[in-house]
């Protein structure tokens, strides 16, 4: 949402506030699919319910719970600009992880500041590139062309969408999402606005079907993290994703075709 939020020069503070009902949507129908597999298979809870547990838990976890407070509470109340508060959000992170719980070493420290930066210049290389690339475009008056291509088409708003949704679905299967964010933003965005679509409806839209391209066969890049990390085949790991990502169509075809969802709540913010 903030490389989006920084090609369409839309506010991230909006973006986030805009994917809080669609991620609760999305987070309902998986919870519900996942309950009703459970009841048909006959998968029961191994324990019950404590409140002992859970408020352990909760205690050792509010340290690690107060980064999300830090990032999006000094965004909403005006303390940090989204830059400023993932600073602070690292510096806070560090002190946590160093001091509190001792997870960390300083070496550990100073090889995840590394391995930070090497990410940080890929993805900075990336925004570099995908600035000439949004200029070329509108040098050249590509967008343009595609609006006015659309147009004498005279296709409806609700087909360019379905358009946009399956192209991007594909596109999320082989590209990660920061870059097909960089990339087609600036292409897509201007088409979008010339068919009354707010952007930052559009920007939710994009980031929801680029996340579903991420675990959708055969080249999503989640499948083959979930490969390595459980040394499952692939053979294994296909079927079982099929229900989910049939979930999450459903999820997205709410959330393209009522835009109140991830408006609604952007009103409060402004």
């Amino acid at each position: 949402m903030i490389l989006y939020g920084a090609s369409a020069e839309q506010s991230v503070a909006l973006l986030f506030v805009a994917g809080v009902i669609p991620g609760l949507i999305m987070a309902a129908l998986m919870a519900a699919y996942i309950y009703a597999f459970a009841l048909r298979s006959g998968i029961r809870e191994a324990a019950g319910f404590s409140w002992g547990q859970f408020l352990t838990a909760s205690k050792e976890g509010v340290w690690a719970l107060g980064t999300p407070f830090i990032i999006l509470g000094g965004i909403y109340a005006g303390i940090f600009s989204p830059t400023e508060s993932a600073g602070v959000a690292c510096v806070y992170a560090i002190i946590v992880t160093r001091f509190i719980y001792g997870d960390i070493s300083w070496k550990g420290i100073w090889d995840v500041s590394v391995n930070s930066m090497y990410l940080t210049a890929q993805v900075l290389i990336i925004v570099a590139a995908a600035g000439v690339f949004s200029q070329l475009l509108t040098i050249s008056g590509i967008p343009q062309s595609a609006v006015a291509a659309i147009q004498e088409m005279n296709m409806q708003p609700w087909m360019v969408l379905l358009v946009i949704n399956i192209f991007l679905l594909f596109v999320g299967c082989l590209l990660d999402p920061g870059s097909a964010i960089l990339v087609l933003t600036p292409l897509l965005a201007p088409i979008a606005m010339a068919m009354g679509v707010d952007l930052i409806h559009f920007g939710i839209i994009m980031t929801v079907n680029l996340a579903i391209g991420m675990f959708t066969p055969p080249f999503g890049l989640n499948i083959f993290v979930t490969q390595a990390l459980f040394k499952a085949p692939l053979s294994s790991i296909y079927p079982g994703l099929v229900p989910f990502i049939i979930v999450n169509l459903v999820a997205l075809v709410i959330i393209t075709y009522i835009p109140e969802l991830s408006l609604f709540l952007t009103r409060y913010v402004n």
